[in-house]
């Protein structure tokens, strides 16, 4: 808007619609002596030259002009352009509130307030955001997870106990009946000699699958199998499973027991037990933790060197 008289004008400039104060919504107020200017060029910017011969001409460029850093006006009583801002400067401009176009002035942010986002910016950031997600989660997965490469298949036949050393059971039988004075019956016999050679009828056998990455084994599929030739059934038994850790290079230690038990173990099938759960460890063993069998009084146990202190029988029992 524009008001002038023969000799001065006022040209108030708003600024853009965007968010704004009234700071930002002024009025250029200047006074033009035009008494010696007939005509003039007028440059905003764009390249475009126009050629002005009134002040009204001017006054409606000067209103309608965007960017008035890059406008130049040249004075042809001038051999020269000059800016807009020389051009304030030389005719006294000067920027004043203007009450007649005060704009309602919009209210500053409170603390904490965000502007609204465009939806398709909103899309962006939410996709972004996932793909972030999923490319941290697989980052953590292949540092976490272990790769397994298959070693093999394990066959392992239980070792013979400590606590069972092999005797010349027919000297022990002569022992005995030197002892007693008299001989022993036949089923006595027998008896005596399974009791005292058992491992060599009672026999355990592990058997699974064997995976290895660069740090331990693991071990999967495991079978036990028990294969009883006394010629009794066997009430129970307890098998031990022990895991095993290299702690130096001929040395090991058990990391890890676990057990299975057996019952009602018959001489004609062997007894076959299926292990759900998998081990790792650098090796894996199996053996006899306790047997009892009533058809030969026998009753062993891996935590003792014998059940009355009678080494020359020492897995006979009376239950």
């Amino acid at each position: 808007m524009v008001s002038a008289d023969s000799n001065q004008f006022v040209i108030f400039h708003p600024v853009s619609k965007s968010r704004t104060t009234t700071s930002d919504i002024s009025i250029l107020l200047f006074t033009l002596s035009i008494s010696d200017m007939e005509k003039f060029l007028f440059n905003d910017g764009t390249n475009v030259i126009q050629e002005l011969h009134s002040a009204e001409e001017l006054k409606s460029l000067l209103r309608s002009c965007s960017d008035p850093s890059r406008t130049r006006i040249w004075e042809f009583d001038s051999n020269e352009w000059i800016s807009y801002t020389d051009f304030a400067k030389k005719y006294s401009f000067s920027f004043l509130p203007s009450p007649d176009l005060k704009r309602k002035e919009v209210a500053p942010l409170a603390d904490g307030d965000e502007t609204e986002t465009p939806g398709w910016k909103r899309k962006v950031k939410r996709f972004s955001f996932v793909i972030l997600i999923i490319a941290a989660a697989l980052l953590i997965y292949n540092f976490t997870h272990i790769k397994w490469e298959s070693a093999g298949v394990i066959s392992r036949m239980a070792s013979r106990p400590a606590n069972m050393p092999d005797v010349n059971v027919d000297s022990l039988i002569q022992v005995i009946e030197m002892q007693r004075g008299q001989s022993l019956d036949k089923v006595t016999r027998t008896n005596f000699r399974i009791r005292n050679s058992w491992p060599d009828k009672i026999s355990l056998k592990l058997t699974g699958d064997k995976f290895s990455n660069k740090v331990t084994n693991k071990f999967e599929n495991l079978k036990l199998t028990i294969d009883n030739s006394t010629g009794y059934n066997l009430n129970n038994a307890i098998v031990q499973l022990n895991t095993w850790k290299k702690v130096s290079p001929d040395h090991f230690e058990i990391s890890n027991t676990d057990t299975v038990r057996f019952s009602n173990i018959g001489y004609v099938l062997p007894a076959i037990r299926n292990v759900e759960r998998s081990y790792q460890g650098d090796s894996l063993s199996a053996s006899f933790y306790s047997i009892k069998s009533k058809g030969f009084n026998f009753c062993y146990s891996s935590e003792k060197q014998s059940n009355y202190g009678n080494i020359n029988d020492r897995w006979y029992c009376k239950d």
